[in-house]
């Protein structure tokens, strides 16, 4: 799979931050989007198991204050989710980390932070971060499907999952352990999905182990139903999600919406 250009100034700021995480946490690497991000799309989307959180925190912070960029703001209102942003330099665009302890399917656990192990890798950056074929495989489900096993084509264009999964077919195979016994299914899925073509009966066997999964998880659906609310209603996560990461207003206000709000604020 060929990678496109990172952006030299954005890879100078942020890979001695995921070489800092590597090194240091043997359970932390990015789940999806650390290419897209060192372009400048997005934020990096990573995973740690909870203990690792107060420390990783304290990397970012340290990190942000030897960039001397703005105040950190950290969230941790959404369950199993740790929200890191710091201002950059013109107080007016947050710089994003996510760390996720698991993530969810259909209101099913797919995978907690130590289960993705086996599919990281070094990146030739010398960051951990899952395989391209585990990476296809996240984004097929996370973010090419809609309801019903139906194809998001414009996500799958967008976030180029064709690609991931043509380039490392190994590793499509050995991510779809996570989604037993609905593996065979997915690695149908993905085939076709190589292939041009979309196989919706595969898929849906796919949602249909996630549904039955979620069953026996009835407190992640309804942490879900209130994510939805949370995030309507904290400063740093409007911001991030209904506002594209510009901080609104003079920066000075928004750090004392953020503050009252009960997010951790660390002064840089």
């Amino acid at each position: 799979m060929k990678r496109e250009t990172v952006d030299e100034s954005l890879a100078e700021l942020w890979l001695p931050l995921l070489r800092r995480l590597t090194e240091r946490f043997p359970d932390w690497g990015l789940w999806k989007n650390g290419d897209d991000a060192l372009r400048g799309h997005g934020d990096f989307d990573s995973t740690a198991p909870p203990g690792d959180w107060d420390e990783i925190t304290r990397e970012f912070s340290r990190w942000a204050v030897s960039n001397k960029l703005g105040p950190v703001a950290v969230c941790r209102h959404v369950r199993g989710a740790l929200f890191l942003a710091a201002l950059d330099k013109n107080g007016s665009k947050l710089l994003e980390l996510d760390v996720i302890a698991r993530k969810y399917f259909r209101g099913w656990t797919v995978f907690q932070s130590q289960q993705l192990r086996p599919v990281m890798e070094m990146d030739e950056n010398g960051y951990r971060r899952v395989r391209p074929g585990a990476e296809g495989v996240i984004l097929l489900t996370q973010n090419g499907l809609k309801w019903g096993g139906r194809p998001d084509r414009d996500e799958l264009e967008r976030k180029r999952v064709v690609d991931f999964l043509q380039s490392d077919p190994e590793g499509v195979r050995a991510t779809s352990k996570l989604f037993r016994p609905a593996d065979k299914a997915l690695i149908r899925a993905a085939d076709s999905a190589t292939r041009g073509e979309w196989s919706r009966a595969s898929v849906m066997l796919v949602e249909a182990r996630a549904l039955l999964g979620a069953v026996g998880e009835p407190s992640i659906v309804l942490s879900r139903i209130q994510a939805k609310r949370v995030k309507k209603k904290c400063p740093l996560l409007v911001t991030i999600f209904s506002d594209g990461r510009h901080v609104r207003g003079a920066p000075d206000e928004w750090i004392k919406r953020v503050s009252e709000q009960g997010e951790i604020y660390v002064a840089g």
